[in-house]
């Protein structure tokens, strides 16, 4: 009778501590929305969704540099036209003089658009010059000013490394998207520093215009308008890079969905399911711990009738 009721004893606490698990396990379900909270409670599928989630973390990279390129690039293209944009009014502001036959005005328009050139060669990019060329700590364009430039020697106009940054967006695919500022504002730093020397020579820029300063001026602005035209197409390169950038980010993206769905698959619990399961444990335990609580109140005298 005493191996019975030790048999009784642990079949009913053996159930209920059961009874217990299969709830808890019903209860993580359904507060997690998952199968289960480590790779051991998917069994056999735990490989595949390890593989999974070993792709997304790599997809899932190569999208935050790529963000982080086309951050760049926007910066790169604001800096462009910029420069493009000071090249332009240099050459207007001559074309204008030229109408008029006026030196008047004209000295300060070109120190305006040299200026506004400067700047966009020397952009920064969070605290990084854009066109530095991997020179942290030197503008890239050593003259800032009509006033600088002529007194630069040619040879230290340019402060810019030659490192053009490159970057990894995807799998298969590295864009050199790095330009320099030597590359890229050469020619106009050399018109702007010819218009600096018929200033001097000219000075004080004054009055009505000669014919000889017209024709100076006139060859001048033609200079300008292919240094535009090259900025140009250094800006139209720069749209390039944004456009295959973009493309890449939104393949990258659609990769990102269907890992997440194929991973979501493999591992979201049907809440439903997850629902009645829950409800079923419960029942079963409070059934349990109802068997163990009788077994409590049974005497000796009920088990020997």
């Amino acid at each position: 009778m005493r191996i019975s009721t030790g048999q009784m004893w642990g079949n009913a606490l053996s159930n209920l501590m059961q009874a217990q698990v299969r709830k808890d396990e019903a209860n993580n379900q359904v507060s997690t929305r998952k199968v289960a909270t480590d790779f051991g409670g998917f069994g056999r599928g735990a490989e595949v969704i390890a593989a999974y989630q070993s792709s997304l973390e790599r997809i899932t990279g190569y999208t935050k540099i790529a963000q982080s390129v086309s951050d760049r690039l926007d910066s790169q293209n604001i800096a462009l036209e910029r420069a493009s944009d000071g090249i332009a009014t240099g050459k207007d502001g001559i074309m204008d003089a030229i109408a008029s036959k006026s030196l008047d005005g004209l000295t300060t328009v070109l120190q305006s658009s040299y200026m506004a050139f400067a700047d966009g060669l020397n952009y920064k990019h969070q605290g990084t010059y854009l066109f530095g060329g991997g020179n942290e700590t030197d503008a890239p364009l050593a003259a800032e000013t009509l006033a600088d430039l002529a007194t630069t020697p040619a040879a230290g106009t340019f402060k810019n490394g030659s490192v053009k940054k490159a970057s990894k967006i995807d799998g298969t695919t590295t864009l050199q998207t790095g330009m320099l500022a030597s590359d890229i504002g050469a020619e106009g730093v050399s018109v702007f520093r010819d218009l600096k020397t018929f200033i001097d020579a000219n000075a004080p820029m004054q009055g009505k215009m000669t014919d000889a300063q017209q024709t100076a001026l006139q060859a001048l602005a033609n200079r300008l308008n292919t240094a535009y035209s090259n900025m140009v197409d250094h800006t139209s390169l720069n749209g390039t890079f944004q456009n295959r950038v973009e493309n890449t980010m939104k393949s990258l993206e659609g990769q990102e969905s269907s890992l997440n769905k194929l991973i979501s698959d493999k591992t979201d619990v049907n809440l439903a399911e997850a629902y009645t399961k829950l409800e079923q444990a419960d029942l079963t335990v409070q059934a349990a711990a109802q068997v163990v609580s009788n077994l409590k109140s049974v005497s000796l005298l009920d088990l020997l009738r």
